[in-house]
């Protein structure tokens, strides 16, 4: 099946072609993904088998969906790292390469345009920028599962992002 913008609309004047007829449990997908969602884990399996929890065990962030088919996604480390003793970006004084780097570690954020694929369980986020710029212009294909207030977006078995519906 022909991957669906949650904006059928956009997906006309973008493609030119008549979006695919979705059956009523697949347009139902599509539309339960549009909203605010709140990270509470983000995990990769690392070589030996045990879950990395590269922003905590915590995690603060949100993925966003939005009905004109927009993404913006923002996760950062828990704890927060504490403030830079030698910066002052209201001053024009940047933080130290040490203290840099650390921030740039420790926070992730990208914006852009999704598709979902509803038979495949696939959403594409079409990155237009982003914090780290090899991610820019990318196609992040991203499986998921979606129940109720609460979606995991990953394999499940190497990587895994959940996220509970913000009400």
């Amino acid at each position: 099946m022909t991957p669906v913008y949650a904006n059928r609309a956009l997906s006309l004047r973008i493609r030119c072609e008549r979006p695919p007829l979705l059956r009523g449990a697949e347009m139902k997908m599509v539309d339960a993904m549009i909203g605010t969602w709140r990270v509470v884990d983000f995990a990769d399996l690392d070589k030996d088998g045990k879950w990395q929890y590269r922003f905590g065990e915590h995690p603060r962030g949100y993925f966003v969906y939005d009905v004109t088919g927009h993404v913006h996604i923002q996760i950062m480390k828990v704890p927060a790292l504490p403030p830079f003793p030698e910066a002052n970006l209201t001053d024009g004084k940047p933080p130290s390469p040490e203290h840099a780097l650390a921030a740039y570690t420790a926070y992730v954020a990208y914006f852009g345009t999704y598709t979902v694929d509803p038979e495949k369980c696939v959403v594409t986020h079409h990155v237009e920028g982003s914090l780290a710029p090899d991610f820019t212009d990318t196609h992040q294909p991203r499986p998921f599962r979606l129940e109720g207030d609460r979606m995991e977006i990953g394999d499940g078995k190497t990587w895994r992002r959940v996220l509970e519906r913000v009400r």
